[in-house]
């Protein structure tokens, strides 16, 4: 095993380990959606800032984030910020609908949920 993959093996939370990546590749890309493209760097960056937001809403470790959203990059950013702050994550399929949406946030008890702002 080489001392990346040894580093890398070691991180615990998800948040490390992005967080080890950033360090060791920043400019590597992690994500490529249509024509955008996203760096270790500015993947931890951004979640950083979703975090902020995210706390100053009352987001703090062990609050259950529920969330139904579309495979995207920021879908990756908002699990990585909720990672960072050591919330618990409820994600949701897309194709549930009112009533099975109603019954997994009941169920998870999500103090929060988020939702695209327009949904296809």
């Amino acid at each position: 095993m080489n001392e990346t993959a040894r580093s890398l093996s070691r991180a615990r939370t998800l948040w490390e380990l992005a967080a080890r990546r950033a360090a060791l590749t920043p400019d590597r890309p992690v994500f490529l959606q249509s024509s955008r493209s996203l760096t270790f760097r500015e993947l931890c960056a951004r979640a950083e800032r979703v975090a902020a937001g995210l706390y100053a809403m009352g987001v703090c470790p062990g609050t259950v984030v529920a969330w139904q959203l579309p495979t995207r990059i920021e879908t990756a950013v908002l699990s990585l910020a909720l990672a960072r702050l050591g919330a618990v994550q409820s994600p949701l399929i897309p194709f549930y609908r009112d009533r099975e949406v109603a019954f997994a946030l009941r169920r998870s008890g999500a103090s929060f949920f988020a939702v695209p702002g327009v949904w296809r």
